[in-house]
């Protein structure tokens, strides 16, 4: 078995340190500063602001990683940059193979985020990155693991990017058979939207004593996002037998709407939710004439949104009343298009389901790849990936 060996034997360790904060300036004068993970984009760095008198710095090729609050995150230089307090700059040394360096500290985020300490920040100090044991197999065999994870890495990135296109598809949709903010408005006839609503309402407060750890449902802000219903982070309270949780209890076909804090979020109640009630940030929108889920588009849409944020008063803290609600005004197209716009945009989510599944195995797949790979399982003409999870579009 080969032998692990502490990092800092076989990578350079910077940490990086803050420079001083008269130096910061966003004319570009000096070196772009990377202050934390804050700074990170996808793959480099992506600063927004520079210094005059850096300190601690990092070169092209080098890791950066995150070492506090968000520890483990990492992006890879393209330039010379500042390294600021929350990051810490690694570099390979001779017999390390970079991109081997780059796998292995994805694999060895939890065990290093284990270490973290601090009350208001999380952060690890150089020794728990230095003591960290990485297994060194010869360069040929880091180079062979690298390029399989590599590979690994590129699917996942492939359906990463198919899913942020479909997140879109549904509004691109929306435009293309009603019409852009310009002229939406014009098309088709319109009224307010307070004329074809039969129920609306907002939730309330006092539903912290009724909290439980199952139960039904309990909708907040964060569960609606742009014309989208996520159950991902979901609250559950055992609702009372009373007329204010019945007033706040939505039904299939309901049209949730965000009214504080990040106003104009939708989103359309599914058939088959079963019990669920919203908090006092959102509002019930049932209507009697449209087809919900046009008319979360459309709000969702640029056209909608525009009327949200001009009707936001803005007084204390953004919001909506009802009278502002009532008052948008909104495109009645026929009814037949919008259950076709209904029928593609559930097509639209059956397809996103379907990536964000198989996004789902190809993590677990490079998972598995990275626990054989570090644990020297890897052998020769193991981890290839099979010809059916190549085709992302599949």
């Amino acid at each position: 078995m080969m032998q692990a060996r502490r990092l800092d034997t076989v990578a350079d360790i910077t940490m990086g340190q803050a420079p001083d904060g008269e130096s910061y300036n966003l004319d570009g004068e000096g070196l772009p500063l990377i202050a934390g993970a804050g700074d990170f984009g996808e793959l480099h760095p992506e600063p927004k602001k520079f210094t005059s008198a850096p300190g601690k710095t990092c070169q092209p090729g080098d890791v950066i990683l995150g070492i506090r609050a968000t520890i483990g995150e990492k992006v890879l230089a393209d330039g010379r940059y500042c390294l600021g307090r929350g990051v810490a700059g690694l570099r390979a040394k001779t017999g390390l193979d970079e991109r081997y360096l780059w796998h292995w500290l994805t694999h060895v985020t939890p065990t290093l985020a284990a270490k973290a300490k601090g009350a208001t920040f999380k952060q690890v100090n150089r020794e728990d990155i230095g003591e960290l044991r990485i297994t060194l197999p010869p360069l040929p065999e880091q180079r062979r693991i690298a390029e399989i994870l590599d590979k690994a890495d590129a699917l996942r990135a492939k359906r990463r990017a198919a899913l942020a296109e479909l997140d879109t598809l549904t509004q691109s949709i929306f435009l293309n058979m009603f019409g852009d903010p310009a002229t939406v408005l014009h098309r088709w006839p319109v009224s307010k939207l307070g004329e074809h609503l039969e129920f609306l309402t907002s939730g309330s407060r006092g539903w912290a004593k009724h909290y439980s750890e199952q139960g039904d449902l309990f909708l907040r802000i964060q569960n609606v996002r742009r014309d989208e219903l996520s159950l991902d982070d979901v609250a559950y309270v055992t609702a009372p037998d009373t007329a204010e949780a019945r007033r706040t209890r939505v039904e299939a076909g309901d049209v949730l709407l965000s009214i504080t804090a990040d106003l104009g979020r939708t989103a359309v109640v599914p058939k088959g939710l079963g019990n669920a009630f919203i908090n006092q940030h959102l509002a019930i929108l049932r209507t009697k004439s449209f087809v919900p889920r046009f008319l979360s588009a459309f709000l969702a849409s640029p056209a909608g949104r525009s009327q949200v944020l001009r009707q936001n008063r803005q007084a204390v803290k953004a919001g909506l009343n009802f009278d502002d609600i009532r008052g948008f005004v909104v495109p009645f197209p026929p009814v037949t298009i919008q259950r076709k716009f209904e029928a593609t945009a559930a097509a639209v989510a059956a397809s996103q389901r379907a990536q964000g599944e198989a996004f789902s195995r190809l993590g677990s797949l490079f998972a598995s790849l990275q626990h054989c790979a570090f644990r020297g399982d890897l052998k020769p003409g193991l981890g290839e990936v099979p010809e059916k999870t190549r085709d992302v579009g599949s």
